[in-house]
């Protein structure tokens, strides 16, 4: 083997070690549920009755994007990892269906309203939170700022959902930016 060979198999090995910091989900997804987020959230505080069908759209169409989003993101990176891509599935689409569920007890007329806002939120809260322990950080902040904004669901009237969605969606917005910009500087 000549030295150019191993100084480029070094070089290589090098390039994908610098890449596997970036293993967090690329800033395109943090916008889009910045966005999503903030969309709805305040539809609770100003137009609830379209709140359903928003998120019946824009949960299920937030999740598959983020999914093409990440594995475009991996694939520009070199790093496909199958496993990583499973767990995402996995723990996304699990919330999913839990949420669903939670929705079922609004249709079955065990929970009302602004209840099963809350029911819902506690699950969104509980998934975010895990995702910060398995796969990015910043999640803990959001499912702990959804923890305060559920307990300001309780004792606050106004423009709680609102306020708990533009935070949540700066948060993400501004940690999109803060991350695109750190790899530019690179």
């Amino acid at each position: 083997m000549t030295n150019s060979k191993i100084e480029s198999d070094i070089g290589y090995v090098k390039d994908l070690v610098a890449k596997s910091d970036n293993s967090i989900s690329p800033a395109s997804i943090y916008v889009v549920w910045g966005i999503i987020l903030m969309a709805g959230f305040s539809l609770i505080d100003f137009a609830p009755k379209w709140l359903g069908l928003f998120w019946m759209i824009a949960g299920p169409a937030g999740g598959l994007l983020s999914g093409i989003l990440g594995y475009r993101a991996g694939a520009n990176r070199g790093q496909m990892d199958r496993e990583v891509g499973i767990k995402h599935a996995l723990h996304w689409s699990g919330m999913m269906v839990i949420v669903f569920l939670a929705v079922l007890l609004g249709i079955k007329g065990l929970v009302h309203g602004v209840v099963n806002s809350q029911v819902i939120l506690l699950v969104v809260a509980l998934g975010w939170w895990t995702a910060g322990v398995h796969f990015d950080r910043i999640f803990l902040w959001l499912g702990g700022i959804m923890v305060l904004g559920f307990l300001g669901t309780l004792f606050m009237n106004r423009y709680v959902w609102t306020s708990m969605g533009v935070l949540l969606g700066t948060v993400l917005i501004v940690n999109a930016v803060r991350q695109g910009t750190k790899y530019v500087r690179r």
